[in-house]
């Protein structure tokens, strides 16, 4: 499958496209202001009826009998220490505040956002807002829904300013499903698409089939708790192209919330040749299990 990225920006990074913020203000068409403002009132409408109907297909996931693969007992005393003997949800909503940059010389942008996690099936939705600038905020989408994976970002929630899709950009947010599922513990228990490998007595493998092949990431346990998460090949672009590279997440702070122990501090970093680049740090501020 031919990849329709439409960016100059890593597939699997939401980070990347604030570089594009400030720029596309200068291609507001110069057209009558009421005409502008009717095409951005149709064209954000639009845009919250795609991400709204992402949202409910999340929410009404169906429930599988299929047995899951085994799961490894150091993953089934997390998982099962983090739920405790609450109801097993269907997903998980998280609220987030955090900033993000584009490159090490970037200056940290702020962002707020909610995202929805599926219990039963590989999926989510990052529904992100931060401002770019004084007055000038942008909407981003990050998902994977039905198994492909989606990163847009608009202008004012209209203006398109960034969009990748294809099989590279799928399989690096189906690895981002899988280094987040300390913060859906329900899902390492209850959902049958994911496969396990035990490599030593603190890591344990995790992968998921993609359009572009298996998504995998390693989780590094430390005292009984994921406090890192590595893969060698999430996919980031770079001049157009789409290089493998290696990535890795922190995470830290556990406490209970809405009856489930998660992390509720991370940093994600791209481990380059010059060293690691910190580009997402964020921390949780309220969780909700539906």
């Amino acid at each position: 499958m031919n990849d329709r990225v439409i960016r100059r920006h890593p597939p699997a990074s939401h980070l990347a496209i604030v570089i594009s913020m400030r720029s596309g203000l200068k291609v507001l068409p110069l057209v009558g202001a009421g005409s502008l403002l009717l095409a951005h009132l149709l064209t954000a409408a639009a845009f919250r009826r795609r991400t709204d109907a992402m949202i409910t297909r999340l929410e009404h996931a169906s429930v599988t009998e299929q047995s899951t693969s085994p799961v490894p007992a150091i993953i089934q005393s997390f998982a099962r220490r983090a739920v405790c003997e609450n109801p097993l949800p269907n997903t998980v909503w998280l609220s987030q505040r955090g900033e993000m940059r584009a490159n090490l010389r970037a200056r940290w942008l702020r962002f707020t956002a909610e995202q929805l996690i599926s219990i039963h099936e590989p999926g989510f939705a990052w529904l992100a807002r931060m401002q770019a600038a004084p007055l000038v905020s942008a909407r981003v989408l990050d998902c994977y829904v039905d198994g492909e994976g989606l990163l847009e970002a608009r202008l004012f929630g209209s203006l398109p300013l960034a969009r990748a899709a294809g099989a590279q950009a799928t399989k690096g947010e189906l690895m981002r499903y899988l280094a987040e599922l300390a913060w859906a513990p329900h899902a390492m228990l209850h959902n049958p698409q994911l496969s396990w490998r035990e490599i030593d007595a603190t890591t344990v493998e995790v992968s998921a089939e993609s359009q572009a092949g298996p998504a995998r990431v390693r989780l590094i346990f430390e005292n009984g708790d994921i406090n890192r998460i590595e893969a060698d090949d999430r996919p980031r672009a770079v001049r157009g192209r789409t290089i493998p590279t290696r990535w890795h997440g922190r995470c830290f702070d556990y406490r209970e919330t809405d009856g489930c122990r998660i992390p509720t501090r991370a940093v994600v970093s791209w481990l380059l040749e010059e060293g690691p680049f910190d580009y997402w740090r964020g921390r949780i501020t309220a969780v909700r299990m539906e």
